[in-house]
């Protein structure tokens, strides 16, 4: 079969654009060098030209991710106000690339120009607590981690392709339910048939809460 040839129109661009639609649609682990080639109608060397590897394929799909999703970096909010501006927008990267959860946790792929650009506007926010800029950034980091928490707990189904119904749904859930298919521990026993209100099974109303305690816990430990 002849080698196909390289499209007139192929660019760095369009490659990183046809990845991050492959790996919505199919996963992270399916996007390779040779299928994305297949999906742009090209020969898998012609890659090559624009994308030196797929550790630097996936790094640019971080940062191209980063760019659809910014943070205002031309404003100038209060520290709790970037907080709260970080949750909602990477909530939302986070739900409409699950993938890139497991990318942004890496150092190695998830601080590209527009990372490092958002994370230095969150820890200007930090500075108003601290004159320490490592604290600052140890202070934003926690929050990025947080999220990424409550974001892995949200899209893990979509990641591990797997769903389940809600009468399997098990562990906390079941608890919550009244549903006792062991018997539960001692403390958490007070939680049985609660139901869903408590919001300890939401990932969004565990990330509000988690973030607010991180909040307040920056407060009590710079004495503000």
């Amino acid at each position: 079969m002849a080698a196909k040839k390289t499209s007139p129109g192929l660019s760095r661009e369009a490659i990183v654009d046809a990845a991050i639609d492959l790996a919505d649609a199919d996963g992270i682990a399916a996007l390779s060098m040779r299928r994305l080639a297949d999906a742009l109608g090209v020969g898998a060397m012609s890659l090559y030209r624009h994308i030196s590897d797929k550790d630097a394929l996936l790094a640019a799909m971080s940062d191209e991710v980063g760019q659809r999703f910014p943070y205002p970096l031309d404003t100038s909010p209060a520290w709790r106000e970037r907080i709260r501006i970080a949750v909602e927008v990477d909530w939302q990267i986070y739900r409409r690339h699950p993938w890139i959860v497991l990318a942004y946790a890496s150092p190695r792929l998830g601080l590209g120009e527009m990372g490092l650009a958002c994370l230095d506007w969150l820890v200007a926010g930090l500075l108003e607590l601290t004159d320490d800029v490592e604290v600052a950034t140890e202070m934003a980091l926690t929050v990025w981690v947080q999220i990424q928490g409550a974001a892995l707990a949200a899209v893990s189904e979509e990641l591990m392709q797997t769903r389940s119904d809600a009468e399997d749904a098990g562990g906390l859930a079941d608890l919550l339910a009244g549903i006792h298919r062991v018997t539960p521990p001692s403390h958490l026993a007070a939680l049985a048939g609660r139901g869903g209100e408590s919001g300890l099974t939401d990932p969004l109303t565990m990330l509000e809460r988690g973030v607010e305690h991180l909040c307040r816990g920056f407060e009590a430990r710079l004495g503000r």
